[in-house]
């Protein structure tokens, strides 16, 4: 089965994940007017209409690497740009006046080497706004290291995996904050925010995930394997997240956020 993004997926709980989006964007001062924004890996474009709803008057372009995200991007936003491109390789051969990365950032290793470009992309007094999630050592992740490690025929998948065996986040604020001051950056925000999403079971809790961190690893299974995965996956969860009073289960989703200008 092909790696791709599903669309509808993902757009299962859109509002809880464009929630964050709204809150990086608000941390940009209002007295800021960019001309030139670019919303790299948009998906399917519902953080670049915030972006084209707060700089109306602004070129805004949507920059990702799936074409199924951004054939519903354009199909739901005609009137913004979306573009097909690699965050790894983004460039410009004019600096920009801001970029905007909302959960796309932790798709990509070498941060080190990547934020950096990033920011060399930007007009001097440029901004800038990163969110990623730091939750991968979280239950709702690790379980699925487990599931992989015990069974033969999925030991291979765990290679597909972005993260490993953890206890603490993988992302470390105090590390972040060290590489911007290094690349210059000036009245940088930098903080994190566990969002509390309340699930209505725990096959809810499968779909939100399978969206996202799970995708790599059920788009090279069968459907059937994708059924036993998911039966396995479900009776692990529960027995690490409890219901509450009204048999609700809250689902903490750890996330960090960086803003700052060139």
């Amino acid at each position: 089965m092909k790696n791709s993004w599903n669309v509808e997926r993902y757009s299962q709980f859109l509002d809880l994940r464009t929630r964050p989006a709204k809150d990086l964007l608000s941390a940009i001062p209002d007295s800021f007017k960019p001309h030139k924004v670019y919303d790299l890996g948009c998906g399917p474009g519902n953080s670049t209409i915030l972006l084209k709803k707060r700089w109306p008057d602004a070129e805004i372009i949507g920059l990702d690497s799936s074409d199924e995200m951004l054939a519903n991007a354009k199909a739901n936003y005609p009137d913004i740009l979306f573009v097909n491109g690699d965050i790894a390789d983004f460039t410009v051969s004019e600096k920009i006046d801001c970029i905007f990365a909302n959960a796309s950032l932790q798709w990509l290793d070498h941060h080190e080497i990547l934020i950096p470009n990033l920011l060399q992309q930007l007009k001097v007094g440029g901004m800038f706004g990163f969110q990623m999630p730091n939750n991968f050592h979280s239950p709702s992740h690790q379980v699925t290291i487990h599931i992989l490690q015990s069974n033969t025929k999925w030991q291979s998948l765990l290679i597909k995996l972005r993260y490993g065996v953890l206890r603490e986040p993988l992302y470390n604020l105090s590390w972040y904050y060290d590489l911007l001051t290094k690349c210059s950056v000036k009245s940088l925000q930098i903080w994190e925010t566990t969002y509390f999403q309340e699930m209505s079971d725990y096959p809810e809790i499968f779909d939100w995930v399978k969206a996202t961190g799970l995708r790599p690893v059920l788009s090279e299974m069968d459907a059937k394997n994708q059924d036993q995965f998911k039966k396995i996956y479900i009776q692990s969860i529960a027995t690490k997240y409890p219901k509450q009073i009204n048999n609700k289960i809250l689902l903490p989703f750890r996330r960090i956020f960086m803003v700052g200008n060139k």
